[in-house]
C-alpha cells in the first residue's frame, strides 16, 4: 500500500544530496549587503520602519541575562522573566541586521550588529530554561538551576538563535569580516557547537522521532532552522551533507506522524510554527537542492496548507481547540501565500492575503518574536508584495476526518451567520485539553460558546499537574460531567463511530464520547450528535446528546463556557447571551429535565483577558432526575437585534 506522506528520504537521497549540495557561500536566500541594487530598491516605507526601528535602541545597554533569571523557572516556574530579555535581544539584533542591510555607511548599525552577535556568543545556554535537560533534569542530566555549557539543549531557543546567526553571517557576513574576521569566524563556531554539532552527533532529541516527546511543532521548526544555519554557516562539506540527510530523516518522521487530511491537532495557532515550518522545510530543501521531485503537488503537503483556510472564523477569530488563542498572536500570511502558489490553490493564496489587510507585507510588529528568515522572504518575495488586496474565502464546511474536526458556516464567504466548530478525537492530542466532543458557536465572526484557550505558560503546564490548571479540563469545556466526573487525559479517552454526514442544508456530526470518561462514570453509551441547521429564516445549531448508563447516575450536567454576558431564565428553559455589540444568541434546554445556574469564572491571566476580558460564564444544567437513558437538545439561535 502507497505511503500517505512523501518518502523524503528516497526524493532526497544521501547520494542526492551529496552531489546536488552547493558549497559554503554558494547559495543563500538572501542578497548580501554588497548587492545593493536589491537592497535599494526595497519600498520607502519599510525602510523608515527598519531605520527607525533599529534607531531606538542604541544609545541603550543591550538586555540582561542573569544566572538569576535562568534560575527562575527552576524556583518558581516563570518562564516569561527570562525569555522577554532574550527575544528582546534577538529582534534588536535583527533589526540591525536590515539597517546594515539598507545604510551599509553607519557605524552605528554597524555596532548594533557586532555588539548583537558577541552578545548570543557569550551567552551561556541558547536554550530556554523551560526546556533545558539539566534544568528539568532529565536525559539522564543531574538537575540543577542552570545550564551545562558543555551538554547544551537543542531546542527552540537554541535554533531561532542559530538561524538568526546564519542569516546575519549571509546578510552582513563581509560586513564583520571588515571589522574583525574573528567575529564570523567565532558566529560560526558557535553556531556549529550548540547547536549543528549536538544536532548530528546525539540521539536524546525526542522531538525527532517521537521517542520522548510528541511529533508536533518543534519538528519542522527546529529542521527550518537547521536547514540554513547548515547550509549558510557549517565549512566541512562532508558534514553538511550528513545534516542535511539526517534533516530529511526527521522531516520523514514527522510526516509520517501527520493525518492525511492536512489537519494540526495543536490548533491553528501551532499550524504557523508546524504547517508553515514543513513548508519552508520543503522550500529551502528544493531549492537548495534543485529539484522538487513533484513534492508540492502530493495530496498531504496540499492538505496542510489548507488547514489556517478550514479553522478561521473570521475578524481576527480561529477555531482554537488544544493550546492557543482564540484571537492568534502570530500569522505570517506572506508563508501562507508562498504555499499556496507552491501547491497551486489559489483560496490558500487568497486567505493568506485577506489576512494581511492593510499591514505591512513585510515587518511584524515590534516587542514579539523577530523572525529574520520569514521577514526577508517576504521582502523579497515580488508576487507577494504586488498581491492585490481581496476577501476572505471562507469555506461553507471543512471536515477533516482524521483530525475529526468540523467547521461549518452558514454562508460560504461571508462572515455574517452562525459558525459551528465540532470535535471528537482524542485525549492525548499535542497540546490536548480533555475536550472530546466540545465544540465552538460564533456568530457574525465572534465567538459566543467558546473554548478559553490556554494561559500563559508556566512549569506547571507541562507537568504532571497540566490537568489541575482550570482551562486544560474539560469541566470548562463544553461537554458533560457524569457521576461528578469529567474526562482524564490519556488516548485511551476518545471518540468512537464519528462520521458527519450532509444533506443540502444540514451540516451534521456524530460521534460517542462514552470512551472519553473513566469507568466510573457509568457509561456505556453517550451519543452527541451537532447540527449546524441553515433553513431559510430558521438557522440555528443542535448540540443532541443521548446517554446509556449502566445504572442512574447520581448526578449528570452538562456545561457550556460563554465569552458574553448571560443572562438564564431557568424555568423557561432559556438564555440570552449578550456580546457588548452585535447580535447574541439565544439558547433554549428542555426545562423539565435540566435546571440552569450561571457562573462567573474570573480571569486575570493576561492571557485571557486580552481576548475575553475580565471574566467568562459558565452555564451548567443540571439533570433534575438523573436516570439510566436519557435524551437532550440544545438548540442555539441568533437573535435578530442586540440584547441590552
Amino acid at each position: 500500500m502507497p505511503s500517505h506522506h512523501p518518502r523524503l528520504t528516497e526524493l532526497f537521497s544521501p547520494s542526492l544530496v551529496a552531489a546536488r549540495m552547493p558549497r559554503i557561500g554558494e547559495w543563500s536566500p538572501v542578497p548580501p549587503v554588497a548587492d545593493r541594487g536589491t537592497w535599494e530598491a526595497v519600498g520607502e516605507a519599510t525602510r523608515d520602519r527598519v531605520l527607525r526601528a533599529a534607531s531606538s535602541t542604541p544609545a541603550q545597554p543591550w538586555p540582561s541575562l542573569s544566572a538569576s533569571l535562568y534560575a527562575r523557572f527552576a524556583r518558581d516556574g516563570d518562564r516569561r522573566d527570562y525569555q522577554a530579555p532574550a527575544a528582546a535581544r534577538r529582534e534588536r539584533l535583527g533589526w540591525a541586521v536590515l539597517a546594515v542591510a539598507m545604510d551599509p555607511s553607519s557605524t552605528a548599525f554597524q555596532n548594533e550588529v557586532l555588539d548583537g552577535v558577541w552578545a548570543l556568543c557569550e551567552e551561556t545556554s541558547w536554550a530556554f530554561p523551560a526546556h533545558d535537560f539539566r534544568v528539568l533534569g532529565s536525559h539522564g542530566r543531574t538537575s540543577g538551576l542552570l545550564p551545562d555549557p558543555d551538554h547544551p539543549t537543542l531546542d527552540l531557543g537554541a535554533s531561532t538563535t542559530a538561524v538568526l546567526l546564519a542569516l546575519t553571517d549571509a546578510v552582513v557576513g563581509d560586513e564583520l569580516d571588515r571589522i574583525d574576521p574573528l567575529v564570523r569566524r567565532r558566529l560560526r563556531r558557535e553556531v556549529s557547537l550548540r547547536v549543528l554539532r549536538p544536532y548530528l552527533e546525539r540521539d536524546d532529541w525526542g522531538w525527532y522521532d517521537g521517542t520522548t516527546a510528541k511529533l508536533n511543532n518543534w519538528n519542522p521548526w527546529i529542521h527550518s532552522e537547521l536547514l540554513l544555519a547548515t547550509a549558510l554557516t557549517e565549512e566541512s562539506d562532508d558534514v553538511r551533507g550528513a545534516l542535511i540527510s539526517r534533516i530529511v530523516k526527521g522531516l520523514e518522521n514527522y510526516l509520517a506522524a501527520q493525518p492525511r487530511d492536512g489537519g494540526c491537532d495543536e490548533g491553528p495557532h501551532y499550524w504557523w510554527r508546524a504547517g508553515a515550518s514543513l513548508f519552508e522545510c520543503l522550500e529551502t530543501l528544493t531549492s537548495l537542492l534543485g529539484t522538487d521531485a513533484g513534492l508540492f503537488g502530493h495530496p498531504l503537503i496540499r492538505a496542510i496548507a489548507r488547514y489556517p483556510l478550514a479553522t478561521w472564523i473570521g475578524d481576527g477569530w480561529a477555531v482554537n481547540f488544544a493550546d492557543g488563542p482564540a484571537r492568534p498572536r502570530e500569522t505570517w500570511p506572506s508563508v501562507l501565500h508562498r504555499y499556496g502558489r507552491r501547491t497551486g490553490q489559489p483560496d490558500v493564496c487568497a486567505h493568506a492575503r485577506a489576512l494581511r489587510g492593510d499591514a505591512n507585507s513585510s515587518l511584524p510588529e515590534t516587542g514579539g518574536l523577530f523572525d529574520l528568515r520569514r521577514v526577508t522572504d517576504a521582502l523579497f518575495d515580488p508576487t507577494w508584495q504586488a498581491a492585490r488586496p481581496g476577501s476572505l474565502p471562507l469555506p461553507e464546511r471543512s471536515w477533516l476526518p482524521d483530525t475529526q474536526v468540523l467547521v461549518a458556516r452558514t454562508t460560504a464567504g461571508t462572515e455574517r451567520g452562525l459558525l459551528l466548530a465540532a470535535k471528537g478525537g482524542h485525549n492525548d492530542e499535542s497540546h490536548n485539553h480533555n475536550d472530546v466532543g466540545t465544540f465552538i458557536v460564533a456568530l457574525d465572526a465572534r465567538p459566543l460558546l467558546i473554548d478559553a484557550g490556554v494561559g500563559t505558560y508556566r512549569k506547571e503546564t507541562f507537568s504532571p499537574h497540566r490537568y489541575e490548571i482550570w482551562s486544560m479540563t474539560s469541566e470548562y469545556h463544553n461537554v458533560p460531567v457524569v457521576n461528578g466526573l469529567g474526562q482524564p487525559p490519556g488516548p485511551g479517552f476518545r471518540a468512537d463511530d464519528v462520521s458527519h454526514r450532509y444533506d443540502g442544508t444540514t451540516d451534521e456530526l456524530t460521534c460517542d464520547i462514552s470512551a472519553a470518561y473513566p469507568p466510573q462514570a457509568g457509561l456505556a453509551r453517550w451519543q452527541r450528535t451537532f447540527r449546524l441547521i441553515r433553513e431559510a429564516g430558521s438557522e440555528r445549531v443542535e448540540i443532541g446528546d443521548a446517554w446509556t448508563c449502566s445504572a442512574s447516575p447520581r448526578s449528570l450536567a452538562l456545561h457550556f463556557l460563554i465569552g458574553a454576558d448571560v443572562a438564564a431564565a431557568d424555568e423557561g428553559g432559556f438564555a440570552l447571551v449578550t456580546p457588548p455589540v452585535g447580535r447574541g444568541l439565544s439558547l433554549n434546554w428542555d426545562t423539565d429535565a435540566f435546571t440552569a445556574s450561571v457562573e462567573t469564572v474570573p480571569l486575570a491571566d493576561s492571557a485571557f483577558t486580552r481576548v475575553w476580558g475580565p471574566a467568562v460564564r459558565r452555564l451548567v444544567l443540571t439533570a433534575r432526575r438523573p436516570a439510566t437513558e436519557g435524551e437532550h437538545v440544545l438548540t442555539v439561535r441568533p437573535t435578530e437585534r442586540p440584547w441590552a
